[in-house]
């Protein structure tokens, strides 16, 4: 019995550690001051999902001449519905970078993810949460990110490709 529980505890931590989220910060990389790039907006599935009947997706709206809504959809088979979590997003443009400020509506946190568009597809990758430093100001975060943009490990394992929806 003692050893059923042991590995029933050992699989739980296990998979919450393998469930990763993105770095969350206090402040963007830098303020929302590029125009919106009407490439990226649509619907965006995600590749792996392509052939599902239900895939996951994103809808990118133009909010602002600075900002996109964006809009993840993910379905829930447990009842048969989309949930929707909604952002209000900016990006940031680090020398041949491009970084997704993702702030959900009804939180202060800013999502933070690295982005690389394509004509008809874009790579999302998140940014680790094994990142230990808080920042106060979007110099200090940008120069923090700068300095380690092009290191593996500044990123979660499980990037995503989403298709654009035509």
């Amino acid at each position: 019995m003692r050893a059923k529980i042991t590995l029933i505890s050992f699989s739980i931590a296990a998979i919450f550690l393998l469930t990763a989220c993105p770095y969350e910060s206090d402040v963007p990389i830098t303020e929302a001051d590029r125009a919106i790039e009407s490439q990226l907006l649509g619907k965006w599935i995600k590749k792996s999902d392509l052939d599902n009947e239900n895939p996951a997706y994103f809808e990118i709206t133009k909010a602002t001449d600075f900002k996109y809504e964006v809009v993840k959809y993910e379905y829930q088979s447990s009842d048969s519905t989309y949930d929707a979590t909604k952002y209000l997003t900016h990006l940031s443009y680090l020398k041949d970078f491009v970084f997704m400020n993702m702030q959900k509506y009804d939180e202060n946190k800013y999502y933070l993810h690295r982005i690389d568009l394509k004509a008809n597809e874009f790579v999302l990758y998140e940014m680790t949460d094994n990142i230990d430093e808080k920042f106060t100001s979007s110099k200090d975060l940008k120069k923090f990110v700068k300095k380690n943009m092009t290191h593996s490990f500044f990123y979660n394992k499980d990037e995503e490709t989403y298709v654009k929806n035509k």
